[in-house]
Order: structure tokens, then sequence, then C-alpha cells
């Protein structure tokens, strides 16, 4: 990520050298991916290819057993292994491969779980992306003028991956020199529920809202 950013901010003149490129491609993508949600630099206005990188960090995260936020690193190279053996097995049914991970094979149940994991993140982000593009007012963007009305799906967006996955700063209104505070009350309350999912994995939190898990037998 650093060596990609790096390129592509040195290419667009963002920085008049490739070194300053460098020093600041990589403080922000290990902000991004450690989910510290440190800001140097105001990385929205970087371009939008930069800014697509960023938001798809901010789903990755940090690594397995850390206390960072995001899917985690090793979810997302499970997941890739997992795609190309159910690939494999598309034109060669007959070959029974199993999935291993740094040597060490994968039981199915937590394949199972991985692909399970992914599936909800993709469905709450969505749905609450579109939710919060909805409730939310247009006021905001209309009043500024560096901000156009048309950027208030991606920056709802942005504040629906950022909390979901614990990041801090966002992209557009919600760059590291902006913040939350714009929100209306009921998008507040539906970023506040999504930082808690995030923070807890999903599952400690969905249990709650499932009808068996109350019953004592």
């Amino acid at each position: 990520a650093t060596i990609v950013l790096s390129v592509n901010l040195f290419r667009n003149e963002i920085y008049s050298t490739f070194y300053e490129s460098v020093r600041h491609s990589a403080f922000i993508s290990v902000t991004i991916m450690t989910t510290t949600g440190f800001g140097t630099e105001d990385f929205t206005n970087w371009g939008e290819f930069a800014k697509g990188l960023l938001l798809m960090m901010m789903f990755i995260g940090g690594c397995a057993g850390s206390t960072g936020g995001g899917m985690k690193v090793i979810r997302f190279i499970l997941f890739v292994k997992i795609i190309r053996l159910e690939i494999e097995q598309a034109f060669r049914p007959n070959v029974v491969r199993p999935l291993k991970v740094f040597g060490v094979a994968v039981d199915k149940s937590l394949r199972h779980e991985v692909v399970v994991y992914f599936s909800l993140i993709l469905l709450i982000f969505i749905s609450s992306w579109m939710i919060l593009a909805t409730i939310e007012p247009s006021t905001y963007w209309q009043q500024h003028e560096q901000h156009t009305e048309a950027e208030k799906l991606l920056d709802c967006a942005s504040a629906v991956a950022s909390t979901l996955n614990n990041i801090g700063p966002g992209l557009g209104v919600l760059g590291p020199h902006d913040n939350y505070s714009f929100f209306s009350t009921q998008g507040k309350i539906l970023l506040t529920v999504l930082m808690l999912l995030g923070r807890l994995e999903l599952f400690a939190i969905l249990v709650l809202f499932i009808p068996d898990f109350w019953k004592t037998q």
C-alpha cells in the first residue's frame, strides 16, 4: 500500500519530492490499517485512486490477535484461499485439496465462519450505508462550497466503513481535519451501533437479537 500510494502521489505531483510521498504514504497506511486514528496530512485531497485504496485498507485492518479494528489480515488470506479452492473445485470436482495456511490445515468449520463473517460485513455495510445516506439531510453539503452534494454518498460510505472498522478519520467531510459532529442524532446513533459491532466483532452483539439466545432451554 505504501509503495502504490507513494508512486501515485508522486506521479500526480501531490508532493514535490518522492521522499515526501513515501513518508506520508507510509504513515497514513500504518495508521489506517492499525486503526490508530492519527493523521498528519489531509489525505482527502490525494485523488480518487488514493481514497479508494484507503477505503479498502479500512476493511482489512490489523493482524489476528491484535487490538486493531477491521476484518483482520488473516481473514482476507483465508478468504482468497477459499475462493481459489472453490474455483478449482468447479473444473476439478474430484480433487480433494485441504485448505492450508502457513502449512497448517484449516478446519471446514473455520472456512464456513470466514465466509459468513464476510457476508455479514458486506450486508451490514451496504444496508447501513443506504440508511445513513437516506436519513442524513443534505444541508451540510449544500452549505459548504468545497463539499458538493454529489459527494454525500461517498462520505456516508466512508463514515460507515470508518466506524464499523473502528478507524477514526474517514474521507471527504470526515477527513483528519474534520469530525462527526455535523451528523444528525439518528445518524450518530447508527454510527455508534456500528462502532460497537466492529469493536466486538459482530457475533457478540448480533446474538442479542436472536430470540433463542434468551431461552433457558
